[in-house]
C-alpha cells in the first residue's frame, strides 16, 4: 500500500495556449522532444519549504503514528544554517525524538531516501519513514531559457512508509560521476542571481549510457531477467529520454511508466509522484519486481528492484 501524496506550484502553465513566444517554430520543435504541455510553476509566497509543508500535513492526516524519521530531498532548500529538514520537521510539530535527514541528489534523491529509510526500519533504528521531496526549479530559470523552462515543474510529494507497508529490496544501485557536474547546475552571472544552466545533449548522453548499465546491474544482482520486472518507473526527465531508454532495453510499454505531459519534469518528486498515480489507477503490481531508477544531477544515478505489498 502506497500512502503518499503531491503538492505542485500554483501557477499552471498550458504551453499549448500560449501564443506570445519569439520563435514558435522552434518552441514546438523543444515541445515534441519534452513531451511536455503542462508545468507549474511556484507563486512569489510559494518555496520548496512551503510546498514540502502542504503535502507533509496532507499524508500525516492519513497516518495514526508518531514520525521517527524525516528525510526532505530538495535541491531548491531555503536555508543551509540551519538544515532545511530541521525547519521542516519543526512546521509539522513532529517529535524530538525523530531521525532527520536532508538529501540533496536532486533526481536521483529519492531512491537514495527510499532506500535508506527501508534499511533504518528493517535494522529497528526507527518504525516508519516520512519521505518528502520538494523542488522550485524554475525560481533558477533564466526567462530566455526556452529549454530549461519548457521542462522544469515545481512541486513536492510525500510517502510514508512502516513495517505494514514497507517494500522488499531485491537490489540496489549506486553510481556517481563528478565530471559531468557543470552540465547541470546552478550559475552565478555578473550581477544577477544564481540561473540554471543545462547542457541538454550531453546530459541525454549520460542518461543514456550508463542507465541500461545500471538496469543490468540490477537485474545480475537480484537474480533476474527483464522480462520478470513487472514494471519500470525512471526518472520523468522528458519524453526523448523516456522514448531512448525504453527502446533501447526494449521494455513493453505497458510496463513502463511515462505520464510527463501533464506535470511536467518535477525533479526529486517525480518517482513518489508516479508511485501515488500508478497505485491509485491500481497499475502498480503488488508483490512483483519493480524497477526504479532516479538519475540526473550530478550527475548521479540510484535505483533499485523493489517488491511492494498488500497491506
Amino acid at each position: 500500500m502506497i500512502i503518499g501524496d503531491i503538492s505542485l506550484g500554483s501557477k499552471k502553465i498550458d504551453f499549448l495556449k500560449r501564443k506570445n513566444f519569439k520563435n514558435q517554430k522552434k518552441f514546438k520543435r523543444i515541445l515534441n522532444k519534452t513531451g511536455i504541455r503542462t508545468v507549474y510553476d511556484s507563486n512569489s509566497i510559494e518555496n520548496s519549504f512551503t510546498l514540502a509543508k502542504k503535502v507533509g500535513k496532507k499524508v500525516l492526516k492519513k497516518i495514526d503514528q508518531n514520525v521517527e524519521s524525516l528525510f526532505f530531498v530538495s535541491q531548491s532548500h531555503i536555508s543551509r544554517i540551519p538544515s532545511s529538514g530541521s525547519l521542516l520537521h519543526e512546521s509539522l510539530n513532529l517529535n524530538k525524538n525523530c531521525f532527520v535527514m536532508d538529501i540533496v541528489q536532486g533526481c536521483s534523491g529519492f531512491p537514495y531516501a527510499l532506500i535508506v529509510a527501508v534499511n533504518l526500519i528493517n535494522s529497528g533504528s526507527v518504525k516508519n519513514a516520512l519521505i518528502i521531496c520538494s523542488e522550485t526549479y524554475r525560481k533558477y530559470l533564466n526567462k530566455k531559457d526556452v529549454t530549461c523552462g519548457s521542462v522544469f515543474s515545481d512541486g513536492a510529494s510525500a510517502i510514508f512508509i512502516n513495517k505494514n507497508n514497507l517494500p522488499k529490496v531485491l537490489s540496489t544501485f549506486y553510481y556517481t560521476d563528478g565530471s559531468g557536474a557543470k552540465n547541470l547546475c546552478l550559475k552565478k552571472l555578473k550581477g544577477k542571481n544564481e540561473t540554471l544552466f543545462m547542457h541538454g545533449s550531453n546530459v541525454f548522453t549520460f542518461t543514456n549510457q550508463n542507465i541500461p548499465l545500471a538496469v543490468t546491474s540490477l537485474l545480475r544482482r537480484s537474480k533476474l531477467q527483464l522480462h520478470d520486472i513487472s514494471y519500470f518507473i525512471f526518472h520523468q526527465a522528458s519524453k526523448i529520454v523516456l522514448d531512448s531508454l525504453r527502446d533501447k532495453l526494449k521494455i513493453p510499454q505497458k510496463k513502463f511508466y511515462n505520464k510527463i505531459s501533464n506535470i511536467g519534469n518535477t525533479v526529486s518528486s517525480t518517482i513518489p509522484i508516479a508511485l501515488v498515480d500508478a497505485y491509485k489507477r491500481k497499475i502498480l503490481p503488488i508483490n512483483k519486481p519493480v524497477m526504479i531508477i532516479g538519475f540526473g544531477v550530478g550527475y548521479s544515478v540510484c535505483g533499485g528492484i523493489f517488491k511492494f505489498d498488500k497491506k
